[in-house]
């Protein structure tokens, strides 16, 4: 593999909007491109809607429901001295609403209800990414939209209150098991967080922000500016104030390939 390629953000920013064109004009030059977006349940470095159980929690939970047995081998991500069971994709359950809202409750990284030490989460994400740097890859490109900052530091704020040390250690740790992978940090910057912020949602569908919202990517984006410099690998900061997308794409382009279009 040549690299692997991480497109960050605050949310709103187009980093989904950005991998997609980026996977496009690679693709278009000639290399082999896999790219993944946020949320997508196949992600090898992501966890989405996944429960974390002990041994014994899941052999209850099989116990208890014996008929869901097969559905439960055909989502578990991990199993080890503990389980890791994807047990929602998207906005839609897997199994019945009973199960689900059982495997809710032990959610690892979504506002989860019992929040797992943050040694643990480490140690669940570490492993998570050592496997896939020991995995047999012939891409020339692997894109991930926020599976990096983005993913990260959104539940070591939320669910631990963690200092810009521990994120930074936290990131570290991960990069470490990817680096024969060449990993390219892009993060994409705006003026005015509110702003992108708002024409995001807009363009979904979504509600509108709350105060507590805003003051939240306020301060993610702080974060991440505070953070970005401790990391073993110097990001590329891209400004996209203007909304200038072609130019973004093209900049990433120089910067990951020999091609200056």
């Amino acid at each position: 593999m040549k690299n692997i390629i991480f497109i960050e953000g605050v949310s709103g920013v187009g980093k989904s909007t950005t991998v997609c064109a980026l996977n496009k004009k690679l693709c278009n030059l000639g290399y082999t491109v896999r790219y993944h977006i946020e949320g997508d349940s196949d992600s090898p470095l992501d966890l989405c809607w996944t429960a974390y159980l002990t041994i014994a929690e899941y052999e209850n939970l099989l116990l208890s429901y014996p008929m869901f047995a097969p559905e439960f081998s055909k989502n578990i991500i991990f199993q080890g001295d503990y389980i890791l069971l994807r047990y929602q994709v998207g906005r839609t359950g897997i199994y019945s609403q009973e199960i689900n809202e059982k495997l809710h409750n032990r959610e690892l990284c979504y506002n989860p209800t019992n929040a797992e030490p943050l040694s643990k989460f480490t140690e669940v994400f570490f492993n998570l990414w050592q496997r896939f740097g020991e995995s047999d890859n012939n891409f020339d490109f692997e894109i991930f939209d926020a599976s990096l900052v983005s993913h990260m530091t959104n539940d070591l704020i939320r669910n631990y209150n963690a200092s810009k040390d521990e994120i930074a250690r936290h990131l570290n740790a991960l990069l470490q098991t990817v680096e024969h992978f060449n990993p390219i940090i892009f993060y994409l910057s705006t003026d005015n967080v509110l702003e992108r912020l708002i024409k995001a949602r807009q363009s979904r569908g979504q509600t509108p922000l709350t105060d507590k919202q805003i003051e939240f990517w306020k301060k993610r984006k702080n974060i991440d500016l505070s953070v970005l410099p401790r990391l073993s690998i110097k990001p590329h900061i891209i400004d996209i104030s203007k909304e200038n997308w072609d130019s973004a794409i093209n900049e990433i382009v120089l910067k990951t390939t020999k091609y200056n279009i």
